[in-house]
């Protein structure tokens, strides 16, 4: 198996709140998204997801792992959470991540450079969310340039789809959706992305249901 994905959860996540504002795991999703960006790819013999437990007592010394999910629990009541700025949120989540998968690296004997790096990778970018989605493409002509932009913040996911000139200048900005931040609700409106021609780019749903267009938008031609 390949270790791919990382979760942070709370004991309060098990009952069904779905309020950003009360939900560790909805939270703490840009930064695991983030984390596993910078993560390498690490094989394994039987763990393909770490979930992360913040529990308010004594966690269970050993994992739980179930068709390649790897359930872990460490010590953290998360009602301070709520409370903390934003960037101290960030920071706590990073935190906490590693105190989780720090846990799993010792019990299983794994070589912890990889998690290292991941770990360093997420505080030299600053906890800066925001990332292009797959690769720009190029209009036809070569003349423009579009891009998909995921802003994935502790509240929000706003997905965007920009065009750029020749030079890099943005000259149209279209927003796609907007949701809770969580791949499981807003990766549906990401499908592909194509120029119909040089003057019209569209990204297609993940079903290729529907789309959204930018043509001839704010001194675009």
């Amino acid at each position: 198996m390949i270790l791919k994905h990382f979760l942070l959860y709370s004991d309060d996540d098990d009952e069904g709140i779905a309020e950003v504002d009360k939900n560790l795991s909805f939270q703490s999703r840009c930064i695991t998204s983030l984390y596993e960006r910078c993560f390498s790819k690490f094989h394994t013999t039987e763990i393909k997801q770490i979930n992360i437990f913040c529990v308010k007592e004594t966690p269970k010394p050993n994992l739980t792992i179930i068709d390649g999910f790897c359930d872990v629990e460490i010590l953290y009541d998360v009602v301070g959470f709520f409370k903390l700025d934003d960037q101290k949120k960030k920071e706590v989540i990073l935190d906490k991540l590693k105190q989780g998968i720090d846990k799993v690296v010792k019990l299983n004997n794994w070589e912890s450079t990889p998690f290292d790096d991941a770990y360093n990778c997420v505080k030299k970018a600053g906890y800066k969310t925001n990332y292009v989605w797959k690769k720009p493409k190029s209009s036809p002509n070569r003349n423009y340039k579009a891009e998909v932009i995921i802003k994935h913040s502790l509240y929000l996911c706003e997905i965007y789809l920009i065009v750029k000139d020749i030079n890099g200048q943005e000259i149209a900005k279209k927003m796609v959706a907007s949701g809770k931040p969580d791949e499981l609700l807003f990766r549906r409106h990401l499908g592909e992305l194509k120029w119909l021609s040089n003057n019209e780019v569209v990204l297609f749903n993940s079903s290729k249901t529907n789309y959204v267009s930018v043509q001839k938008l704010n001194g675009y031609q």
